[in-house]
């Protein structure tokens, strides 16, 4: 995996994890969208292999909608949902879309390394 989008309206947690994401990956790209409809501009013009989501996304759009959005349109990509909500009813939400991984913040590299350990070990076993 060596493109990556992040979709995070926050600009400080998307510098956060392009950082961590340069140090873990070492991308070749390494795009990013502040909204939903930016996310879906990009995904139109750019082939990527990952996806990270934040799930709380300002309005009018959230996280589930854009997963949701991933999902019908690019089956195969693989997306990993970042956010800072573990309460249990959120998660069961999001699993029920079947994201590639979610990672409660505060990030960290152990974090994103398991992450994109789990991502790409699922990919290959497809």
């Amino acid at each position: 995996m060596k493109k990556f989008l992040i979709i995070e309206d926050n600009k400080m947690m998307a510098n956060i994890l392009a950082q961590l994401l340069r140090k873990c990956a070492k991308p070749q790209k390494l795009l990013y969208a502040p909204s939903a409809q930016q996310a879906y501009n990009i995904l139109l013009k750019n082939e990527v292999d990952c996806v990270f989501l934040d799930l709380n996304l300002v309005t009018p759009l959230d996280g589930i909608e854009v997963l949701e959005y991933i999902r019908q349109q690019y089956a195969d990509l693989p997306v990993v949902i970042v956010t800072g909500d573990s309460e249990i009813e959120t998660v069961k939400r999001v699993i029920s879309h079947k994201p590639n991984d979610y990672i409660v913040k505060p990030l960290s590299m152990q974090k994103l390394q398991r992450c994109l350990e789990k991502v790409a070990a699922g990919i290959a076993t497809d």
